[in-house]
């Protein structure tokens, strides 16, 4: 038997509503040299557990790890390791992909080697729906915000070199930091112009609960995480002179009061 080229790692927390949804856009691409790993990160909702056993015999390119809850980092991280694919696509347990999203990414990847990730334009749906339009990739952009969705494609091989994902990330942000452990020593990442993955926004999402105040200690850790790249292109602005003179002014502190009734109404339709 062929060993499959790609793994597919989708974690689970109690998303039993939708993970077979999820599960056959997996199973229904053009592309069907690969596996689908699935993990059930210890849920608790009754209608999941109960998924879970009757997927046990559901498709056999899908093989099943139950495991107590530890976060979505220590999901991927232990599906990965469980791989046999060269080639890794995480997926989260209510989103989707178009059927053609695999069998383009292993093309790009197999014909372009300085390419690490490979990744694609994206659609919400469900809560909100649109398009998610994020700037075009560099380093540098990528040190200020996230510029690439969690599910792209990568090599094994890196995800190896990179260390994973950071256990010190599973309140959020994890694959921002990631994407910065596999990228700062350079190569690629190529953008296919077409919606290929479709993002799921619930109500109660996981990204749109962040509020300010952990998005401040997240993002901090990211700049801890990598502080050595970080000090080769930008000094740090929380420890300058300019930045606290500015956040003592009278003219930022009456900005911020002013702002605040439209950062509310932002905050409520954004991640």
């Amino acid at each position: 038997m062929i060993n499959p080229l790609v793994s597919v790692i989708i974690p689970c927390y109690n998303q039993g509503r939708f993970i077979l949804e999820t599960i056959d856009s997996v199973l229904n691409q053009t592309y069907q040299n690969f596996e689908v790993i699935l993990i059930n990160d210890g849920s608790t909702d009754e209608l999941t557990n109960d998924i879970f056993c009757r997927l046990e015999d559901y498709h056999p390119k899908l093989r099943i790890i139950s495991k107590k809850n530890s976060g979505v980092c220590d999901s991927r991280n232990l599906g990965i390791n469980s791989s046999i694919g060269e080639y890794i696509l995480p997926l989260d347990g209510d989103d989707l992909l178009a059927p053609s999203y695999i069998e383009k990414a292993v093309s790009i990847l197999d014909n372009m080697p300085k390419i690490k990730v490979v990744t694609c334009e994206v659609e919400y749906f469900g809560f909100k729906k649109g398009k998610f339009i994020l700037p075009e990739y560099s380093l540098e952009g990528l040190m200020g915000q996230n510029l690439i969705v969690c599910t792209s494609m990568f090599r094994k091989i890196d995800f190896d070199e990179a260390g994973g994902y950071n256990e010190n990330m599973r309140d959020g942000f994890e694959d921002w930091d990631f994407w910065l452990s596999m990228l700062k020593d350079g190569g690629q990442v190529f953008r296919i112009n077409e919606v290929l993955f479709f993002y799921r926004i619930n109500k109660r999402s996981r990204n749109r609960a962040i509020n300010q105040d952990l998005q401040l200690k997240l993002r901090k850790q990211i700049y801890i995480n990598h502080i050595e790249l970080f000090s080769t292109r930008f000094f740090n602005p929380q420890l300058s002179f300019e930045y606290l003179n500015l956040l003592n002014s009278k003219e930022y502190k009456f900005g911020k009061l002013l702002l605040k009734p439209i950062r509310k109404v932002m905050d409520k339709f954004s991640l």
